[in-house]
């Protein structure tokens, strides 16, 4: 049978093994182990890393040509791609290069098809670094297939390598130590590092405290970056000394029966003492150290790296911001030599300020020093647009861009040939999610559309540090060619090389394979338009129906709803590509879900990013999730009066973190439409939350606390800022009606446990039954790696909406590697 003949079967058994619920507006009894093990096929994290080939990562050469890693019909495989000649062959011939290492270093256990640690042009020829034993590497010549075992100098992982490879950083003892990679000699180049004031250290708030503690978590020196020279270091110092330590209690502990009780630095919401930032520079060679202090009131901005360096190396650019009314935002030249600071550009906003509408991306901010130009990234006049500037007086020279639709990231700058490439969304008529790709002159005219194709051109410059990610460089050194991989929800990806003059296809590079996806049973989910509340405002939502599902055949009262609810104001989660739809980051189960009967929609309501500002600014000030729970009402009435079927009286809803924040308060705000609701790691108020200018909730929320007359600093233990008092949904506990299960895991620093508690707190004393999910020793992933959390919340919409039995005694398989992090 072909592939897609299985994926065809594999359909058709499921919707035979949930024929009962075929019948006119009835429900099955009850829900068999075949059922849950049709839909555990389908579960996002079974279905991760399944669609072979769905991006490519380009590793460029300085003459413009680039090597990438493919998945191969046995294996890995690679490719040299030449832009120039639109050519794309192997690498090197795997068995040939198999035998040279192994001649260089015969007691070596050399892979069957060598994974490069990197290649070089080496007069003319290219050159392979590969791994070879525990102290040595091999340098292969790629044409000669001739292999010389050398030094092994990659530095570890989690090092720091310079600029040249020469050299790395490491953290030891609070402070920053330099390794020679060749000699391997060490020297300090800190030495007043110190617990809660180290060097290149991960602060607490960064919210991996516990498992820093347990060793269970290591990252390379954070917040550290070197000059483009390798002479300097710049780096951020983050003081939680004051900071008033935080109990994360392990009631059950892996070993023993004591509850164990691990202490961090987090300062809550209002408290007198936050962490503080400073930055410092480093003269690698003399080890000179320089403090280098921000302005009173003022912090580093933790989604930025350093965004730039003079070409003299000696002054370096960053941003700072303060997150009061208004909020502002800095761009600052920073003098290494004597530590100065100079304003380059004030950004203000009477909500957010941003450098870019989703926090969780690169910001769409490019320094061009060789040119004294910066381009930044504003929302001024409602829409996120490109402004170029002056460097050296902060004076606006144009704008790159206008008109009401979203600059999304920066993809590359060719500063010889003054063109910018960026993606957008909503310059072209049809969905304002999918991303296209554009070129715009930094001297003037209108953008180029570079990618037709009405689908989700996925391409980014990296995530943002703020979760740790590094830059990606899909524009070719010459400028010449970019990288395009796009999607559609029912199209799996393609990824192509295009010309950056008109967009002219050089180069079809993978066609993603998803017949593994497929044949497990997953069907494409639909995207629709539909109507905020306002009766106005377009909302676009991502539906998965049942198998089956049939608008000329569906009874009435078929198919109970669920709502998956997400609704955080950084992200959007109503998934527009094929990758995401098949294995989302969040919320998870969607496919599964309907898989066991009911239809399932997410919805990006005003609140979330990606529109205009004002739509963004919904979720800002009072209770965030408001109007997205009045917005998420109306549309899914105005989906089931589209598709019959659907069942108005068994409306559920579950999500994560801000998801677990909303749906709660989807059933405590809407008890006559929200019958059902599974809330996990919910930031359910935010008194109880990190606070501060660095990494507190306020810079996405509120805005600083306001406590009245004591201003931002809490007059009392109990004491709720004013305009966080409607964010707390223990005030809508008396509202409860239909069945709640909140969840938590007692370690998660993220949406902490204890803002879970103070919630049953509330609802106890409202005399409300409810059921809450106690998880031992887990985190914030929870929703993401626990399978039992995961079955248990598709027995409670088996049992409590569909009106079923759950198959007694089902296991799900645990995923087999941990979820992705982010809030």
């Amino acid at each position: 049978m072909s592939k897609q003949g299985i994926g065809v079967a594999m359909a058709m058994a499921l919707v035979f093994g949930l024929a009962a619920m075929a019948t006119a507006g009835a429900q099955p009894a009850k829900l068999s182990a075949a059922d849950y093990a049709r839909a555990e096929k389908v579960l996002d994290y079974n279905l991760r890393g399944r669609i072979k080939n769905a991006q490519v990562e380009p590793h460029w050469l300085p003459d413009g040509r680039f090597w990438y890693r493919r998945d191969g019909e046995h294996g890995a495989e690679f490719l040299l791609v030449d832009p120039a000649a639109r050519s794309r062959g192997a690498l090197f011939d795997a068995a040939r290069l198999h035998a040279a290492m192994s001649a260089a270093l015969p007691a070596a256990k050399i892979e069957a098809v060598p994974t490069p640690i990197s290649v070089r042009l080496e007069n003319g020829a290219l050159h392979a670094r590969l791994a070879g034993d525990r102290k040595h590497e091999l340098s292969c010549d790629l044409a000669a297939y001739r292999c010389d075992s050398v030094p092994a100098t990659t530095p570890d992982h989690y090092w720091l390598a310079s600029p040249d490879g020469r050299s790395a950083v490491f953290v030891r003892e609070h402070n920053l130590w330099l390794r020679d990679l060749h000699s391997g000699a060490e020297r300090a180049l800190t030495r007043d590092g110190e617990a809660h004031f180290g060097y290149g250290e991960l602060p607490d708030f960064a919210l991996h405290a516990v498992p820093t503690q347990l060793g269970l978590w290591k990252v390379p020196p954070f917040a550290v970056t070197w000059s483009p020279d390798g002479k300097r270091l710049l780096g951020t110092r983050y003081d939680e000394r004051k900071v008033e330590p935080y109990p994360m209690v392990a009631m059950a502990p892996e070993r023993g029966f004591r509850p164990q009780v691990h202490y961090i630095r987090l300062g809550l919401l209002g408290d007198r003492e936050a962490a503080r930032d400073e930055w410092y520079s480093v003269d690698v060679e003399s080890g000179a150290t320089r403090s280098i202090r921000l302005p009173q009131g003022w912090n580093g901005a933790i989604e930025a790296d350093v965004l730039g360096w003079s070409p003299d190396n000696r002054r370096a650019y960053a941003v700072i911001a303060r997150y009061d009314h208004p909020a502002r935002m800095r761009l600052v030249e920073i003098d290494l030599d004597d530590g100065s600071l100079r304003d380059v550009i004030e950004e203000r906003s009477d909500t957010r300020v941003q450098l870019n509408d989703f926090i969780y991306s690169r910001p769409a901010v490019r320094v061009l020093a060789a040119s004294n130009e910066v381009v930044w990234f504003s929302e001024r006049d409602g829409w996120g647009h490109l402004y170029l500037y002056d460097l050296r007086d902060g004076r606006m020279i144009r704008r790159l861009t206008a008109g009401d639709w979203l600059v999304r990231d920066i993809i590359g700058v060719d500063e010889g040939k003054r063109q910018l490439y960026f993606t957008a969304g909503g310059r072209e008529p049809g969905d304002p999610y999918q991303r296209r790709l554009y070129r715009v002159g930094l001297d003037g005219g209108e953008p180029r559309l570079l990618t037709p194709e009405a689908a989700d051109h996925d391409l980014d410059s990296g995530v943002s540090v703020i979760l740790g990610g590094k830059a990606l460089d899909l524009l070719s050194p010459t400028g010449e060619a970019v990288i395009d991989n796009y999607s559609t929800l029912d199209a799996p990806p393609r990824t192509l090389l295009r010309s950056t003059r008109d967009g002219e296809v050089l180069l079809e590079l993978e066609r993603a394979d998803a017949s593994a996806v497929l044949e497990a049973g997953w069907q494409a989910p639909q995207r629709i338009r539909l109507k905020a509340a306002d009766g106005r405002t377009d909302l676009y939502a991502t539906v998965f129906l049942p198998p089956g599902y049939s608008k000329e055949r569906a009874k009435p009262g078929q198919y109970p709803i669920v709502d998956a609810f997400y609704g955080g104001p950084q992200v959007t989660n109503a998934s527009v590509g094929f990758v995401e739809a098949a294995a989302a980051i969040n919320p998870i189960s969607r496919s599964s879900l309907a898989a066991l009967g009911f239809v399932v929609i997410t919805i990006d309501a005003r609140g979330t990013p990606g529109r205009s500002q004002a739509f963004h600014d919904a979720s800002y000030h009072g209770g965030f999730a408001d109007v997205q729970v009045d917005d998420h009402v109306a549309a899914i009435r105005e989906l089931a009066a589209r598709y019959p079927g659907l069942n108005l009286d068994r409306v559920g809803v579950y999500g994560h973190s801000a998801g677990g924040h909303a749906s709660a308060r989807a059933i405590l705000r809407r008890p006559d439409f929200y019958k059902v609701a599974v809330s996990s790691a919910g930031n359910h108020n935010q008194q109880g939350m990190y606070g501060g200018g660095i990494n507190g909730l306020e810079r996405i929320l509120a805005g600083a606390p306001n406590y009245g007359a004591s201003g931002v600093l809490r007059p009392s233990p109990d004491a709720v800022p004013a305009n966080y008092l409607a964010n707390d949904n223990a005030v809508l506990a008396a509202n409860l009606r239909g069945k709640l299960m909140l969840v938590y895991g007692d370690l998660d620093e993220n949406a902490l446990p204890a803002v879970t508690i103070q919630l049953t707190s509330a609802l106890i004393k409202a005399n409300k039954d409810f059921d809450l999910l106690y998880l031992p020793n887990q985190n914030h992933e929870l929703f993401r790696n626990d399978a039992y959390y995961t079955r248990r919340m598709w027995d409670y919409f088996v049992e409590h909406l569909m009106g079923a039995k759950p198959p007694k005694d089902y296991r799900l398989q645990a995923p087999a590697k941990p979820g992705e992090s982010g809030f």
